[in-house]
């Protein structure tokens, strides 16, 4: 097994190298801010069985998302410090992330109960996937949909792995627009040269005089190299976030369904607070570790893009287009109108994850702030982390709950949906907002 993982990671890092050499031969991919495992992932996605066939890709690499999201929300975690500004700032996100799930709860389902009186092959519950699939990925989208199937709604199954795979591919799409009209309206901040109007590299290389370490060593190296002691910082985060909720789970059942990228959210507050209590956090070294997470973020890009299912846009594409285009609007709105109205200066990363997330998958929305921050060095990540921290509990419940209200009655829902959306707003707007 272990053989196969590591062929498998080798054929993954050979297509990564193959997108930053593309990125930098082809000027065009730099101007539009793909980054590499993106382009990589693209590549892979093309030669392989579902378009061109010259390939085939490993089977694995279509589970590689969820561990590598784990590590990335892990490492953010790392050298959080708490003031008012950022408890604002979280808050902010936590209350974003309600925001853009219940509107789009609301909104789903009334776009689609109009769509539903045209296209009548259509379930009248269709919409309720909304925040499964856009939200939720393929994982939310198969647990809702059989579960629907469970009560009796047939075609459930097949709409949500449907809405969930547009979701990611049209998530990219419209998010890198968003990257680029950010990039030249000044919104990207973070972004090295970004305001420089023409980019004057020939390639990615940077300049030697330019040039940065990725970390530091904390420790002597004839006890442990430096970057092996970082990456145990992290696994033990994920294993005591593992722990945890594995006791939870024997307590109490339900608990079973929280999904693993909470595990190490969990463990990197626990471990960077014992950390910081015992004097021990200077053993950690941030900038490495957050190169750890980059090292997953780039991983996690490259085979989500290289898996995306291609093979659900035969049937009912129409009304699932009009209602994708609905759902995007909702999301600009809430994104890149509120949200900048909300935020301080560094809203952009924020804005692009949520965007990403909303639309398509966690994954999706890291991939879109990399193009912007590449460096991780907003706070965006941290309130991301913390955001998703609070809400895949909430997220995880409702796949179980929401359904069973759907067939009842969705005007419920709508209801719940609105409430939620409307409080959240002016929490927002009275509360978080800054000068």
């Amino acid at each position: 097994m272990f053989t196969t993982a590591v062929n498998e990671l080798m054929y993954l890092f050979l297509f990564l190298l193959a997108g930053v050499a593309l990125r930098s031969v082809v000027k065009p991919l730099r101007k539009l801010y793909l980054p590499s495992g993106l382009i990589g992932g693209a590549l892979a996605l093309v030669m392989g069985p579902q378009v061109l066939g010259l390939i085939k890709i490993p089977e694995n690499w279509s589970s590689m998302a969820s561990p590598m999201i784990n590590i990335v929300l892990t490492t953010t975690l790392f050298g959080i410090s708490i003031s008012l500004s950022k408890m604002k700032s979280f808050a902010g996100a936590i209350s974003s992330n309600l925001l853009s799930y219940f509107s789009q709860l609301a909104v789903g389902i009334l776009a689609a109960l109009g769509l539903q009186k045209i296209w009548t092959g259509l379930p009248r519950e269709w919409g309720v996937m909304t925040v499964f699939t856009y939200w939720g990925g393929h994982g939310a989208a198969t647990s809702s949909g059989t579960l629907f199937e469970e009560l009796g709604i047939e075609g459930m199954l097949s709409v949500g792995l449907i809405l969930a795979t547009l979701g990611l591919i049209v998530a990219m799409v419209v998010g890198m627009v968003w990257v680029n009209i950010g990039v030249r309206r000044g919104w990207a901040r973070a972004l090295p040269d970004a305001k420089n109007k023409e980019d004057e590299r020939k390639n990615d290389y940077i300049p030697r005089d330019k040039q940065k370490p990725l970390g530091h060593a904390t420790v002597a190296s004839d006890s442990i190299n430096g970057l092996a002691l970082q990456m145990c910082f992290v696994f033990l985060s994920m294993w005591i976030g593992s722990v945890i909720f594995g006791a939870v789970a024997k307590a109490i059942p339900a608990a079973s369904n929280i999904p693993s990228l909470l595990y190490g959210i969990v463990g990197a507050i626990i471990v960077w607070f014992v950390l910081r209590k015992t004097h021990l956090d200077k053993y950690a070294d941030t900038d490495t570790i957050d190169n750890i997470g980059g090292v997953a973020l780039e991983i996690c890009i490259c085979s989500a893009t290289a898996t995306l299912d291609l093979n659900f846009f035969a049937n009912n594409l129409a009304p699932i287009m009009i209602h994708m285009l609905v759902v995007i609007l909702l999301m600009s709105f809430v994104c890149m109108v509120l949200m900048r109205r909300w935020f301080g200066e560094d809203w952009f990363p924020l804005a692009l994850m949520f965007f990403g997330a909303g639309c398509g998958s966690t994954p999706s929305g890291l991939a879109l702030a990399r193009c912007v921050d590449p460096d991780v060095k907003t706070e965006s990540w941290e309130a991301f982390g913390v955001a998703q921290g609070c809400f895949v509990p909430v997220t995880s419940t409702l796949v179980a709950i929401l359904p069973v209200i759907a067939i009842n009655n969705l005007w419920i829902l709508v209801g719940i949906g609105t409430a939620i959306s409307a409080a959240m707003i002016a929490f927002n707007e009275f509360i978080v907002r800054k000068p």
